[in-house]
Formats: structure tokens, sequence, C-alpha cells
């Protein structure tokens, strides 16, 4: 453990566990993503990381929290963050940190987006 924040602990290998979930959290590079290049690189991590859920990222939301609305722990520039919903071929769910608001976007948009890789550990 290296740093904590409420619910939030951050280890050392970048992972951020939500010790109220249960959770563990990654994020991805800190470039423009659009979703196949988000989907691509939570696949290259392996193990059980997939795309957060949209309401996943909701609950990431905390209005006024660090720079992002969000725990500092998670190190982003981004605003923008995309859900791993497969309903439609061309837009997908996201979420904007800025306004605290899911939105569909096109899945080919990569301007301020990001990605987070996340996973359920039941090992404590």
């Amino acid at each position: 453990e290296t740093d904590r924040d409420g619910v939030y602990v951050a280890y050392a290998n970048g992972i951020v566990r939500d010790t109220s979930t249960g959770l563990e959290w990654k994020a991805g590079p800190d470039r423009d993503t659009n979703w196949n290049e988000a989907r691509s690189w939570v696949q290259s991590l392996g193990g059980d990381w997939r795309m957060p859920t949209i309401d996943e990222l909701e609950r990431l939301y905390q209005k006024g929290k660090g720079d992002r609305n969000m725990t500092p722990l998670l190190k982003t520039s981004g605003w923008w963050f995309w859900s791993g919903g497969e309903e439609d071929p061309s837009v997908a769910w996201g979420f904007y940190f800025n306004y605290g608001l899911r939105h569909w976007r096109s899945r080919n948009l990569s301007i301020d987006g990001r990605a987070f890789a996340v996973r359920s550990r039941s090992d404590g």
C-alpha cells in the first residue's frame, strides 16, 4: 500500500482499489484514446481486466474531488472515459467527469478520451 484516499487505496504497481466495492482500477495511457484503442489497451493487460460499465464510471465521480472530480490516486489528464458497453457498433457510453454526466459518443472520437481498466478481486 502506498497511498490512501478515503475508500481508495493506491499500490506501487499503479492499481487503485476501491475498498467499498472491491473493484480494482487502472488508468490507461494518458493520451487521446478512441473506444477501440481503449478496448485494445484493456485486453493487452490480460487476466480478468475489462472495460468498466457506465454505472461503475459514475460511481467514481465525486464533485470537487481532486482536479478531475474523482480520487486523485487515479492519475489522468482526461475528462471523458469510455465504458465497455457493446450495445451499438458505432457509439458507446462514456462518462464526462467535468460535468458528471453519462453520454453517447462516436467510438471513433478520441479527443480527451481515456481508458480505465477494472476488475473484481475477491481475494482481499
